[in-house]
């Protein structure tokens, strides 16, 4: 039967609805990188919340998982299993990592083993995206012949993820640098990219795009930062969304260093990149420039989207006077992408005994941070960009609290160790920075949600909604109540960035229409299935059903249908931006018929045998020709019953029967102990066995006589030598003996006999 669901849609969520985007969420992929130190190294999860949580770590394709309790702004530790590394280069592997909680968390991944570790920041779901650009390292060389690749790794979070991948540099398996190529995954599965080569070869810039949200993570598996510095570590960074990238970054020497090393990568072409207020170079898309950077602070902007990686250099270049340090590698936020709150964990984890959190805020939010709600002071504006302002601070090992109000932070946590280090984004916003807060279109007499997504706090807006309306709120809501295309204009003024933005776009009302989404569909477990939108000119889909099933394709094909998958599978179409009311299809999947004929079993002699099933079906065929619904078995073989339901979903069901008769006791009914040479003994005989004992019972069910001994006969007298009297006894024997199927057996036998003298 069709159903039809209708209901009032409320509001149109626009594409900057992901603005409230950050790294705090409640659904998560991630995935661990080859680590020099192959299944030796520890792998923990950081786990972090405003709120009292709870939720599960799991590893879904190895069917481990662990549960796991937060309080409010404290840090709990998850270790994981050797097994979530990911090993090798360009194979498909099941190392996806998925996190899920009842409230907002932040994560934090820790990968660590013999003076080697790195740190990154875990985005949820809402806050990745489908398009990316790789930042890493050169690998390295060691002195016994092996080459420590640059890497990369990718995590699917839907199944049929198609992705397409452009290496910037020669791969482990060959392909060469320009070389494109895709690889389709399913939720959970993993796919690492490693270098054909240690430190002649980098990753960096390789591309990676998908027609669904992805995890990419990107690094080094040993790595020497500069290339010419002495120590080496291993290097792990969650990639960001290009559209996240920003235009404008503080960047802040690490503490104690006297030199960092810098990259810039451009997403676009043409873009002019200024360092501290002078020009440093112009890049096309993909292309970064690599610096040593030996300022206190400096500030980064450019005109189009950048992302920009901070190194720790090696102990031999760094200049930190402890000797401590190693390479490690953190993505810098944009000023643009802050955040009021951040709670992170400064690790003691292999050695760590320095631990540092520099905190950036807009010079207007200075006096409102705090960290672990005590006042931070000694903050100093950064160069090139007095409306900024940073400090670095020294913090003990374990979980830190931070505050800002009005125009927020960002915080970068970072340690040293003898040889060692970590560095991770503390955590920011990663809202799609240039999205278009106007919808391009909206159905008849419905609410229109606008959202510019900023606090009110932080800025001013001035709406026009084309038809002789406006607001000056930052998320207004409104009705059209006629048919049309309305020039919708915003002015939007971002009191801490200190810009004045106009945006103006058409706005399309629409009526809502329906959408056809097929008839229902009945078919056999293992079928595949194609569901069918039509009646809609131009327009986007999205469909919904069971087992969290999603797509956005107009005619989606489900391979290998299990019974679960059964239920309602419903449809809503778009067409410039207003929504069609929910159709729904039915699919129901048969489970695969089964006849259940019977445990396999043995026959004696020819013994018949009836197998037939206990239930009914269209058609019968046995193997041996027979199209009736039962079959007499009278020798042994092997007996297969192939059965046609009314769907024709065919299923079959085959049982073994075996040539074996079991053991029998031949019992007398009487004998006659007079001692005459005749029948003087209750003998009785016992084919094979491995097991015996015989009891006989007079007539108030004393025992008489008992033998575990199969040549041993009763001889009509009683424990201690007296006669037996005459009359009727009751025997009951017990044996067991060895089946056909090679298990053990109990049989039972029992009657009486007559004593007569």
């Amino acid at each position: 039967m069709k159903k039809v669901v209708v209901f009032i849609l409320v509001g149109v969520l626009t594409s900057l609805g992901a603005i409230a985007q950050s790294n705090e969420g409640t659904d998560f992929w991630m995935g661990f990188m080859n680590h020099i130190d192959e299944n030796m190294n520890n792998k923990v999860l950081m786990l972090t919340s405003r709120y009292d949580a709870s939720g599960t770590v799991s590893i879904p394709l190895q069917n481990w998982s662990q549960d796991f309790t937060i309080s409010a702004n404290e840090v709990t530790l998850i270790d994981m299993p050797a097994s979530a590394e990911t090993f090798n280069s360009e194979i498909v592997r099941n190392t996806g990592v998925h996190i899920t909680s009842d409230l907002p968390i932040s994560v934090y991944a820790h990968q660590y083993f013999a003076r080697r570790s790195e740190a990154a920041l875990v985005l949820p779901v809402q806050s990745i995206g489908q398009d990316y650009l790789i930042m890493s390292y050169f690998g390295f060389d060691a002195n016994n012949g092996e080459a420590y690749p640059s890497e990369f790794l990718i995590i699917a979070t839907e199944d049929e993820t198609m992705i397409e991948i452009t290496v910037s540099d020669r791969t482990l398996k060959g392909k060469v640098a320009g070389t494109t190529f895709t690889v389709e995954l399913d939720e959970g599965e993993s796919y690492q990219v490693q270098a054909g080569g240690g430190a002649a070869f980098d990753l960096t810039s390789s591309k990676v795009t998908s027609d669904k949200p992805i995890a990419v993570f990107g690094g080094a598996k040993w790595s020497q930062v500069s290339t010419t510095c002495f120590a080496r570590d291993n290097l792990y960074e969650q990639m960001y969304p290009v559209e996240t990238w920003g235009k404008k970054f503080a960047l802040v020497r690490h503490q104690g260093a006297t030199t960092d090393r810098i990259r810039i990568m451009a997403s676009e072409d043409d873009t002019q990149v200024f360092l501290a207020g002078n020009f440093l170079t112009t890049l096309n898309a993909g292309e970064y420039v690599e610096r040593t950077f030996s300022s206190a602070s400096a500030f980064i902007e450019a005109y189009k989207p950048i992302m920009v990686a901070q190194y720790i250099q090696g102990s031999g270049c760094n200049g930190i006077a402890s000797g401590n340090g190693d390479p490690s590698m953190v993505l810098l936020n944009s000023v643009e992408q802050t955040r009021d709150s951040v709670t992170l964990y400064s690790s003691p984890f292999e050695n760590i005994v320095e631990n540092y959190i520099t905190i950036i805020v807009n010079s207007l939010s200075i006096n409102s941070v705090t960290l672990d709600g005590a006042p931070v002071t000694g903050f100093t504006e950064v160069t090139g960009n007095d409306e900024y302002s940073y400090v670095g601070v020294k913090v003990s090992a374990g979980n830190h609290f931070l505050t800002a109000s009005g125009c927020g932070l960002i915080a970068t946590a970072y340690g040293y160790g003898e040889i060692e280090s970590y560095a991770y984004s503390g955590g920011a916003s990663f809202r799609s920075i240039n999205a278009n807060p106007i919808p391009v279109g909206a159905c008849l007499n419905d609410t229109v949600i606008f959202d510019t997504g900023l606090p009110d706090d932080r800025a001013f807006a001035i709406w026009d909604f084309g038809d002789g309306s406006g607001s000056n709120l930052l998320a207004p809501s409104h009705i059209y109540d006629a048919l049309g295309t309305y020039r919708v204009r915003l002015i939007l003024t971002d009191i801490c960035l200190k810009t004045v933005d106009t945006i103006e776009q058409d706005l399309i009302v629409t009526l809502r229409q329906q959408v056809f989404a097929g008839e229902d569909q009945r078919l056999c477990e293992g079928a595949s299935v194609e569901l069918i939108a039509t009646d809609l000119p131009e327009a986007t889909y999205t469909w919904t059903g069971p087992q969290d099933y999603f797509s956005e394709e107009q005619f989606p094909t489900i391979l290998d249908m299990q019974p679960n998958m059964s239920g309602e599978y419903s449809v809503v179409g778009t067409i410039s931006g207003c929504s069609t009311y929910p159709n729904v299809t039915e699919v129901f999947v048969r489970p695969t018929p089964d006849p259940e004929l019977r445990e396999d079993t043995s026959i004696c002699d020819g013994g018949p045998i009836l197998l037939e099933s206990p239930y009914l079906y269209d058609r019968y065929q046995w193997a041996s020709g027979s199209s009736m619904p039962s079959f007499l078995v009278t020798e042994p073989g092997e007996y297969i019953l192939t059965v046609t339901d009314d769907l024709n979903c065919i299923g079959s069901d085959t049982v073994s029967i075996v040539a074996f008769c079991p053991p029998q006791l031949f019992v007398p009914t009487g004998f006659t102990p007079n001692n005459d040479g005749f029948n003087d003994l209750f003998a009785f005989r016992a084919s094979y066995m491995i097991r015996f004992e015989i009891q006989v019972f007079n007539r108030w069910g004393q025992i008489v006589f008992a033998t575990d001994n199969p040549d041993q006969y009763w001889d009509g007298t009683l424990p201690g030598g007296k006669l037996a009297s005459e009359g009727v006894y009751v025997w009951q024997a017990n044996f067991d003996y060895d089946g056909r199927d090679g298990f053990t057996y109990v049989r039972r036998q029992s009657g009486t006999i007559t004593l007569v003298r």
